[in-house]
């Protein structure tokens, strides 16, 4: 019997980190997860949504702190590293932009420089994303493509993007990176809009809330099922040669069309009326707004996002999607509907 591989999940309680351990754990691995400060029900509810909080173990780990990126690595010995650790909010980004430079540019180069010391033995996935693109105009983002990053979490991801590219050029280290493209699911975290708005409407559904705002509902995403990310992720460290791989579902979609899709699922239907900050939304079987434009949610800079190129990761990893963006929209306003009724 083949002895189990010991994988470290930075970001663990998070919803890729989640994700991700519950893949592992069904193939039959060791499972370790970094966390900072101490566990509670209400740090491990990802987990516990997913049933296998007591299957993991947990370690302390600060990426802000070498000591303790070094104990943690050095105490459990692993085999692959999955960081996701980051300051994960694009938004947020702009109201703590050394903080999201320091845990998520600095904490990846000290995990980059662990593995190299091991010998290059520690395989690594760094968790790249599409902001690190910015604004340029090509017609699809793929590998290949220019990085233009302008936004504080962009340059820190583009940051640790570069790096691990230095580090395989250089020490032949083991580290492969995914530029995921939006991913959500019942486990994103409620400050995500995607989040808001199947929660928002949810509870307008059930009552307890009349109406919500939102920003810019002209914006267009590629939004993908996060379940679809971790099989693609996983086979990365499996690859002998390491490499960069855009995840996505090469479709885009407004956040409109995305409140729509969410109205839907709730048996709710919108019709929308007025434009820019004095658009509204009216549920059309009682007449009322119920959902209004606040340009105080519009980020500072938000460029348009062209379609996602995902034929290499189709070729080498043989990766396809599997989620439909309406499966997924209903998988997550059937949660809040259950999380709100208990």
């Amino acid at each position: 019997m083949k002895t189990p591989q010991t994988v470290f999940i930075t970001g663990i309680l998070g919803q890729d980190g989640s994700y991700l351990a519950a893949h592992a754990l069904n193939l039959g691995q060791r499972v370790v997860g970094g966390i900072r400060g101490k566990l509670s029900d209400e740090r491990l509810w990802r987990l516990n949504h997913l049933g296998i909080a007591g299957d993991i173990e947990f370690v302390e780990l600060d990426l802000l702190d070498p000591a303790s990126i070094d104990h943690a690595i050095d105490s459990t010995k692993p085999d692959l590293i999955f960081n996701f650790a980051a300051q994960s909010s694009v938004g947020d980004s702009f109201n703590t932009p050394i903080a999201t430079a320091e845990a998520g540019g600095m904490g990846a180069i000290r995990i980059f420089e662990k593995a190299k010391l091991s010998g290059n033995r520690i395989r690594v996935f760094q968790a790249s994303s599409s902001e690190i693109f910015g604004d340029i105009t090509d017609s699809q983002h793929s590998e290949e493509s220019f990085f233009n990053p302008k936004t504080p979490y962009g340059a820190t991801k583009l940051f640790a993007h570069i790096m691990a590219e230095a580090y395989r050029a250089s020490y032949g280290t083991h580290v492969s990176t995914g530029i995921l493209f939006n991913h959500e699911s019942p486990l994103r975290g409620i400050n995500f809009v995607t989040r808001k708005i199947t929660n928002s409407l949810a509870k307008v559904k059930l009552g307890q809330i009349d109406s919500f705002s939102l920003g810019n509902l002209d914006a267009r995403r590629d939004w993908s099922h996060a379940k679809d990310f971790v099989s693609a992720i996983w086979t990365m460290l499996t690859l002998d040669k390491p490499d960069n791989f855009v995840l996505a579902s090469g479709r885009l979609t407004s956040v409109r069309e995305f409140v729509d899709l969410a109205a839907e699922a709730l048996d709710m239907s919108l019709a929308w009326e007025g434009s820019g900050t004095d658009e509204r939304g009216i549920d059309t079987g009682t007449g009322k707004v119920i959902v209004k434009v606040n340009p105080e949610f519009y980020r500072p800079y938000d460029p348009a996002q062209p379609l996602a190129d995902i034929r290499k990761a189709q070729r080498l990893l043989g990766w396809q999607p599997q989620q439909s963006l309406h499966g997924l929209v209903s998988e997550m306003v059937e949660f809040e509907l259950q999380q709100l009724k208990a």
